[in-house]
């Protein structure tokens, strides 16, 4: 389950970004997400659930935009909507493709009350 590992890298990098003089808490961790990364979400939000107890993200949700996968097509040149890999041009159905988003994950910024 590797969305652990994603998961310990976005609290890390949350309390990396939490201001040391503040007194408020983070209650919300902004990311996006690629469709094609191969990010399970339901295990991502429950490995972050498990992980974020006693720490400054205790009372954080963690708020995900997926990116639609989108590929360009190497023979004829369409740009089109990938929702998966091994899914072919829907124009002239090659499958020599550059992709061109939909394989990231970032996170995008924390929230704070204070």
């Amino acid at each position: 389950m590797h969305e652990l590992s994603i998961a310990q890298s976005i609290l890390s990098i949350a309390e990396k970004a939490f201001p040391a003089d503040s007194k408020g808490v983070i209650t919300a961790v902004n990311i996006q997400v690629g469709e094609l990364s191969s990010i399970e979400i339901e295990s991502l939000k429950f490995a972050f659930s498990a992980i974020q107890e006693d720490t400054l993200l205790q009372k954080a949700e963690l708020n995900i935009e997926m990116i639609p996968g989108e590929a360009q097509c190497s023979d004829c040149n369409n740009i089109f909507h990938l929702p998966a890999f091994g899914v072919g041009c829907p124009n002239c159905n090659s499958f020599s493709l550059k992709i061109l988003k939909g394989r990231e994950m970032k996170v995008l910024s924390i929230t704070l009350d204070e």
